[in-house]
């Protein structure tokens, strides 16, 4: 069961969810499980910050919605940073899980020059 930690951001008080290994584990499970069609995507929410979805503040702390869309970005930043601090495992895993998509990317993607098959993976 994760930790919960209390923090404050701009006079905001909330608590941020330490995760266990295995509530990680849970994460990334749930990482490919298609969303519900009725949902609309949230497009402006997913790009907002660089490597963090406003979806990603919901999971790991216990702010709700409607009080992340009245801060401001910089402090929905500060509330980022907390939450990294407290799990840096899983942004670290995050991290390797996207360079390594983009270097499979690369070979998937890329054509031998002399007409022989595609490159080894690294």
């Amino acid at each position: 069961m994760a930790i919960d930690i209390q923090k404050e951001v701009a006079g905001i008080t909330f608590l941020v969810h330490k995760l266990t290994i295995r509530e990680i584990y849970e994460l990334f499970a749930r990482a490919d499980v298609p969303r519900d069609p009725s949902e609309e995507p949230d497009w402006i929410g997913n790009v907002l910050f660089e490597d963090v979805t406003l979806q990603d503040v919901l999971t790991f702390t216990d702010l709700n919605r409607e009080r992340l869309l009245e801060m401001l970005p910089g402090d929905v930043e500060a509330v980022i940073s907390e939450v990294k601090r407290e799990n840096p495992h899983f942004f670290a895993a995050c991290r390797r899980l996207e360079e390594a998509g983009k270097r499979l990317d690369a070979v998937i993607t890329s054509k031998p020059s002399d007409g022989s098959s595609a490159p080894s993976l690294p």
